[in-house]
């Protein structure tokens, strides 16, 4: 899977950020806030899969796909 993360610094922290998911991380290193996301971003992602699950057993749409497309 691919995940475009933007990465700001904040007073002594950097942030790293999905602006797709909302996942959300910081690190006192660009290293740290990179690893402290992708732990971040697996949980976000097995709780979705989790809610894609039960919304199909009830009949209700499941997510919506991403696609990357150069423009």
């Amino acid at each position: 899977m691919k995940v475009s993360v933007a990465i700001h610094k904040e007073g002594e922290w950097y942030i790293a950020i999905d602006p797709v998911t909302g996942v959300t991380s910081q690190g006192k290193t660009i290293d740290e806030a990179l690893k402290n996301f992708q732990e971040a971003f697996e949980l976000w992602f097995e709780s979705a899969e989790e809610w894609e699950k039960e919304r199909a057993k009830k009949g209700e749409p499941v997510a919506t796909m991403l696609i990357e497309i150069k423009v």
